[in-house]
């Protein structure tokens, strides 16, 4: 009995119709009752009762049923766990900050490709905890996220140095400043990321709330294209980074660098200290840091 017999027969007892099953295999009907014909010798019964009106399932065929079923269910099953554990070895994950594919751009990937023709590179977004979380169940090979970090678990290989920065309307009020402090977000109306990321839990804490400033957190999301949207739409600010700013310049976004004692961090890719990494690994982290500068990305300029 084969794979291909029991999907016929499924498929057959699904639609009733030799016609119909045909359709949805892709295949002719003349294929379909064929191979049906020959499952039926091999099981030494009749599956289907023919007439003009299309099939009725035999009772030996509603037995069967349920069982073929669930033997394909598994041939699938297991067939896929084939095939992604075959792929698994020549994959590398990635948990990396919002908005990093899109500053790496689809030239990061062509190039990786040409060079690392039978690697895969799976890169989730996702806040900086959920990506050291991956890393700690070993569900990652990298992490690509802001410091700082715990250097006795974490390898921290710094990729740039991110500013902060808030873009505004051409004309909020605050747009004719040469910068923006913390000072100037009160009774504002601001969006960021959001509280899932511990960059925004801490500035919030620290130097806004904390500071007794009244701001009105308009959203929280990580989209900067909706959040830019919103600036233009609602006058609101949106905090964010330099290298997100580097992808979005419009004349009517004005962007401003934070006036603070800390005016970012640094992005760094991140892997566990006591994993063994593979080779195509350590071949990816050598392609970023090089990537990176040939490109000039490793420094932000707006």
């Amino acid at each position: 009995m084969q794979p291909k017999q029991l999907q016929y027969f499924i498929t057959a007892y699904a639609t009733k119709n030799i016609q119909r099953a045909a359709e949805k295999l892709f295949v002719s009907r003349q294929g379909i009752s064929k191979t049906i014909r020959e499952l039926e010798q091999e099981l030494g019964a009749d599956l289907f009762l023919r007439s003009s009106k299309g099939l009725e399932p035999t009772d030996f065929a509603e037995a069967l049923f349920p069982h073929a079923q669930k033997l394909l269910d598994e041939y699938n099953y297991i067939t896929g766990l084939n095939t992604l554990a075959k792929q698994k070895e020549n994959v590398i994950t990635i948990y990396a900050l919002d908005n990093i594919v899109k500053y790496l751009t689809a030239d990061f990937f062509r190039d990786f490709r040409t060079l690392h023709p039978n690697t895969i590179l799976s890169i989730i977004e996702s806040p900086d905890e959920a990506a050291l979380n991956a890393l700690l169940a070993q569900n990652a090979d990298f992490a690509i996220t802001t410091g700082p970090l715990d250097n006795t678990v974490f390898t921290l290989t710094p990729i740039f140095y991110t500013h902060y920065c808030m873009a505004l309307s051409a004309n909020h009020p605050l747009a004719t400043k040469e910068r923006l402090s913390y000072q100037d977000l009160h009774n504002q109306k601001i969006i960021s990321k959001g509280r899932a990321f511990r960059c925004f839990r801490d500035n919030m804490e620290k130097y806004i709330l904390g500071n007794g400033l009244n701001v009105d957190i308009f959203a929280e999301i990580t989209d900067s294209d909706v959040a830019l949207k919103l600036v233009k739409e609602s006058n609101v600010i949106y905090i964010s980074y330099d290298y997100i700013a580097a992808m979005h310049k419009q004349p009517d976004i004005i962007w401003k660098m934070l006036d603070a004692e800390i005016t970012g961090q640094n992005m760094y890719i991140v892997s566990l200290k006591n994993a063994l990494p593979r080779k195509i690994c350590r071949d990816l982290q050598i392609f970023l840091l090089t990537w990176l500068a040939a490109h000039n990305k490793d420094k932000i300029i707006l």
